[in-house]
């Protein structure tokens, strides 16, 4: 029988060997976590419900205990103390001087780690353990290494001549060598000596000395590098190196290397707390060596959100660029290549019960050379709405607002404007409707602006809203009774607003909204104040999906018109864009989920009176994971400055097998013919490493005049540049465990011009 042999309480031993190293372990495919079949071993199931904390217990076949306090097993001897396994066919146990030895082969787990090793030394006085000639492997993770000696402490563990690695082969393609590995239970990193990387048993890099995490925390010191190559700007080589300031606080120093160019430093700050947060970023280039005129280039962002308070929240996020090529020539995390401006805003919220205040501060940068537009500094609006009966509800939106212009702070203009509402709301399970009365009064003083502006404007006008939905739904048999559900929602809306010349009231923050289905149903045609069109209309339109029996929604299709009694006068910035027609154009919108893989969107108008499309957009997207999807799309959109849009576009991201991956993604221009954007990439993955290469070519837009040439670099042509292309190569070699998962290359295609877009919308 065996027996149990309990000792009396020695110190415990720590038995935690590189647990959190592996923390940059990506999980690897199924393949290669069966081609792992290393070593391993079962832990003794007996109950251990009556050991006492700290003792030791021993399960053997045989034992032979002494006088003088040593005890002899074997035969499958099992030895347990607090969670900690031993396993081995003899073992040796001094309980007067604390030690236990086995010499003819052990295993050992904590649970976490496995240990395989010729012997096995505890020496209760010092709290150290010895393993010698030893091989081990995490219990959740594929990696695993060797060690001549591995000693253990309360607070210490030692790794002699040893090794790490991921790789599930016998042979593996990269390892981590070291002539000693040190890790401490009190420190978050632990620290080696003489330490190689070897790829294919090639040693390829050399430290004498570095740090690692044991954890999750972080450390100071390189991330890894990028390389890459471009026609226009050629080799670039950035390597970051990030500081942990604080728990709650990081930065990171990236110099970049631009062979064509100079050298580039980017900078990142981060931070966090309970109540605020957010990051600040610089790039900087002295002396660009492509332009003619050598200039200095540079980003910097900020993007901050506080909550200060219970009422109060705080928010700030701009970017600022030297020139408008700069988005072209080095892209940008915050900001794409294809956007035509920036936006920067920082405002202040109160915001309790019914009542809400907000000061803002907002202004564009567009690229190219346009007109800037003017800057809000600041904007204070306010609103308080009330229900005082049931159905009924009155409310009053205040703003007053100081506009700046970007070009001539001698051209400014304030606007105060009061809109008091009046509205009552019917609902009920079938139906819903509003009826909406709203006065509009606002006031504006005019300073350095055009001559047909007025210095002194005010602008009253009254507004009628009416509006009415049915609710309808019916139930129809598919695979099952009852397996689908249909809605059809018809709605009706009546709009009136009187009309009144506002030719001398200025632009400031006013655009025409793009329509679409909803905004049919808008009471406004235009964003902002400068600009209220007339309106006596009525808009007519309709909502159908229909649901499965889990209610997701597998089909929803929307359409839509308005119709004039009058005919518009309100034009903004002397553009087209009052209505000289009674009906504008359908507007339909499709999203259909074919199958749970097949999905397609679509949205359409259609001008009814030119017999003509202005604006289209469809996407067929095939979308099996994050590994494998394919979209084919299309958009058009006419008189766009005076210009038409017509583009086609398909992208795909495709694992042919667990080993070979491929993305790419294609945009040609119709109107121009020419291929604005194309990306290809290809993937190898093994189980202990990655090769990807990618190519691109994509349109390089010139944002600037042309420069006239260098004799004359001080002088720039009135038109632009001819767009140029650049084309340029990459390539990535991974390792697992080492470096971030490149199982996926939908990222890549998301850094292009345009992106990928689930669903492909026209604004991208």
């Amino acid at each position: 029988m065996p027996l149990r042999y309990k000792v009396a309480k020695a110190s415990a031993v720590l038995f935690t060997l590189l647990s959190a190293s592996v923390s940059a372990q990506q999980e690897l495919t199924n393949v290669c976590s069966a081609r792992y079949n290393q070593w391993r071993f079962e832990e003794p199931d007996f109950d251990v419900s009556a050991q006492l904390p700290g003792s030791i217990l021993v399960h053997s076949d045989n034992s032979n205990v002494s006088n003088n306090g040593e005890a002899l097993f074997s035969g499958n001897v099992s030895i347990r103390q607090d969670g900690q396994w031993l396993l081995t066919e003899s073992a040796r146990i001094n309980q007067e001087k604390q030690t236990i030895d086995a010499n003819q082969g052990v295993l050992f787990s904590d649970g976490y780690i496995q240990v395989k090793g010729q012997s096995f030394n505890y020496n209760g006085v010092s709290a150290t353990a010895e393993l010698r000639d030893t091989e081990y492997r995490m219990k959740t993770t594929q990696a695993r290494g060797e060690a001549q000696l591995l000693r253990l402490s309360e607070q210490h563990v030692n790794l002699f001549s040893s090794s790490f690695t991921t790789c599930p082969t016998t042979d593996p393609a990269w390892k981590l060598t070291a002539d000693r590995i040190e890790i401490s239970q009190s420190e978050d990193f632990g620290e080696a000596w003489g330490a190689k990387v070897e790829l294919f048993d090639i040693p390829v890099i050399y430290l004498p000395y570095f740090t690692f995490p044991v954890n999750d925390k972080r450390k100071t010191g390189f991330l890894y590098p990028t390389i890459d190559t471009s026609s226009v700007s050629g080799l670039e080589v950035e390597v970051p190196y990030y500081f942990n300031i604080a728990p709650n606080m990081d930065a990171t120093l990236a110099p970049v290397y631009i062979s064509k160019r100079g050298t580039m430093l980017k900078t990142e700050y981060r931070f966090l707390t309970d109540s605020y947060g957010g990051q600040i970023n610089l790039e900087y280039l002295q002396s660009d060596s492509l332009r003619l005129d050598n200039a200095d280039r540079y980003l910097w962002h900020i993007d901050q959100q506080a909550q200060l308070g219970e009422h109060w929240r705080a928010y700030v996020d701009a970017t600022q660029i030297s020139d408008d090529n700069y988005l072209n020539d080095f892209g940008s995390d915050f900001a794409g290549r294809a956007d035509t401006h920036l936006y920067r805003v920082a405002q202040v919220d109160y915001l309790k019960d019914n009542f809400f205040a907000r000061i803002r501060a907002e202004d564009y940068e567009l690229l190219g050379q346009y007109q800037s537009p003017f800057r809000t500094l600041p904007q204070i609006s306010m609103r308080y709405d009330e229900g005082a009966y049931t159905g009924f509800n009155w409310a009053i939106e205040s703003e007053l607002t100081y506009f700046q212009s970007q070009d001539d702070s001698n051209v400014y203009a304030t606007r105060a404007h009061l809109q008091p509402s009046l509205s009552y709301a019917l609902e009920a399970p079938a139906y819903d409707g509003e009826a909406e009365i709203t006065y509009l009064y606002t006031h504006y003083r005019q300073q350095g602006t055009s001559p047909e502006l007025d210095e002194s404007v005010s602008r009253a006008l009254p507004r009628a809203r009416l509006r009415g939905r049915l609710h309808l739904e019916r139930f129809f048999d598919g695979d099952g009774v009852d397996a689908y559900r249909q809605t059809l929602v018809p709605q009706l809306q009546y709009l009136y607003v009187p009309y009144k010349d506002q030719s001398n009231i200025g632009i400031y923050d006013t655009s025409l909204m793009q329509d679409d289905y909803y905004g049919l149903f808008r009471a406004q045609r235009y964003s902002g104040l400068d600009r209220i069109a007339e309106a006596n209309q009525i808009t007519y339109g309709a909502t159908t999906s229909i649901f499965d029996k889990r209610e997701r929604e597998l089909l929803r299709f929307a359409f839509g018109q308005i119709y004039y009694f009058d005919k518009s006068r309100t034009e903004l910035l002397q553009q087209n864009t009052s209505r000289t027609s009674s009906n504008t154009e359908w507007v339909a919108d499709l999203t259909w989920a074919i199958t749970p893989h097949w999905s397609i969107k679509s949205a359409l108008q259609y001008d009814t009176e030119l017999n003509q499309t202005r604006k289209s957009q469809t996407a067929l997207e095939y979308r099996f994971d994050n590994k494998n999807l394919l979209q084919v799309n299309h958009r058009k959109a006419t008189n766009i400055l005076n210009s038409d849009i017509e583009q086609v576009g398909a992208q795909a991201v495709w694992e042919i097998n667990n080993q070979w991956q491929v993305a790419a993604n294609i945009y040609y221009d119709l109107v121009n013919r020419r291929t604005n954007d194309a990306i290809l990439g290809v993937q190898y993955s093994s189980c202990c490493w990655a090769l990807r290469v990618s190519a691109y070519r994509r349109i390089n837009l010139n944002l600037e005049p042309a420069m006239a040439g260098a004799a004359n670099a001080g002088m720039m042509q009135s038109t632009f540049a001819a767009p140029e292309f650049d084309n340029g190569v990459s390539l990535q070699f991974i390792i697992s465990g080492l470096s971030s998962d490149g199982s996926s290359l939908i990222e890549m295609l998301e850094k292009s011009i345009y992106g990928y877009r689930r669903p492909f919308y026209l604004s991208n």
